[in-house]
């Protein structure tokens, strides 16, 4: 299976993010592994997080790149734990991220991506071509 490209997980992150896709996270495994990764790279990957620390950083994330998906920091981190992406100690106090989750799917320049950059860029295209579609639809263009 190809790796996902840097453009592709641009466009479906930018996709999934500013449209939303009804209720819940995405169905196709390509689209969840996307936000996931997008998740792991807001977040410090050597770094061991408490329960309180991760869900202040899944709120982040939601409030700042995922604000059109409908899930909750903590339907997220429970789903994230289940698929094995995240694993927690016995205690259910320490969370981790599981790298090896991810490590083949993806082209390792994703690894330098900014995901809130993405979604900015990809607003600020998304107005445009909106203020565009205005000036030609009443003559100003």
């Amino acid at each position: 299976m190809p790796k996902i490209s840097v453009e592709e997980f641009s466009n479906r992150l930018a996709a999934l993010c500013l449209s939303g896709g009804g209720r819940g996270f995405p169905k196709k495994d390509n689209d969840k592994h996307i936000l996931y990764k997008s998740i792991f790279l807001s977040l410090e990957p050597t770094r061991d997080y408490t329960e309180k620390e991760l869900n202040a950083a899944l709120e982040k994330w939601l409030s700042s790149i995922g604000t059109a998906l409908e899930i909750d920091h903590t339907s997220l981190r429970r789903q994230m734990v289940d698929e094995g992406f995240l694993s927690r100690d016995k205690a259910g106090t320490v969370y981790l991220i599981n790298y090896d989750r991810t490590a083949d799917l993806f082209d390792p320049a994703i690894d330098s991506l900014d995901p809130a950059a993405v979604i900015e860029e990809a607003r600020r295209i998304k107005e445009q071509k909106r203020r565009e579609f205005m000036n030609l639809k009443t003559g100003n263009g």
